[in-house]
């Protein structure tokens, strides 16, 4: 099919083309004027690295509501994997702040405790998604870091007898805070 554009149409277009803020609807006003200076619906798909369909699809969008009709809509996302009863579940874990409790091995929650623990009690969810879920409930994923020992407050007196000191050994330290 043969697309035409008057000066207003093309200027319509490209002015939507300048003003889109994503990759995705500039490629849809480029391939509607691509096709409207003759280019065939197979160059356009190639250059533009999508199906002919597609062209096709935004061309005739473009015909029955202009510029406004090229434009993609917008998209609502998958729903959260972790409902508020779950957030509940999750807050009151954090505030009791002991995974001993629960039979854990663990000073603190860490993030793959949190996801055991809930999958435990039917709640599937990724770390990614319980990471995103303690963000949004004002909490904030610290990974794992080196933490020296405690100096020992007689290093000087053992140091000056010439005998080696003996420290705590350091450790690591991790967790869920609440920031």
């Amino acid at each position: 099919m043969r697309v035409t554009l008057s000066e207003a149409e093309r200027a319509e277009l490209q002015a939507a083309q300048r003003t889109s803020r994503t990759v995705r609807h500039w490629r849809r006003y480029q391939a509607v004027l691509l096709r409207g200076d003759g280019v065939p619906l197979a160059t356009v798909a190639q250059t533009l690295g999508c199906t002919q369909a597609s062209v096709c699809n935004w061309t005739r969008a473009w015909r029955e509501r202009g510029a406004q009709g090229v434009a993609e809509g917008t998209h609502r996302g998958a729903e959260r994997r972790l409902d508020a009863a779950a957030e509940r579940t999750l807050e009151a874990l954090l505030e009791q702040a002991n995974p001993q409790a629960h039979g854990y091995a663990a000073r603190n929650w860490t993030a793959p405790l949190l996801r055991t623990e809930l999958a435990k009690q039917g709640w599937g969810a990724s770390e990614r998604t319980l990471r995103r879920t303690l963000h949004r409930l004002g909490y904030r994923w610290k990974r794992p870091k080196f933490v020296l020992g405690r100096p020992d407050p007689a290093y000087a007196e053992k140091k000056s007898r010439g005998g080696a000191s003996r420290g705590d050994g350091g450790g690591r330290r991790r967790g869920v805070v609440r920031g």
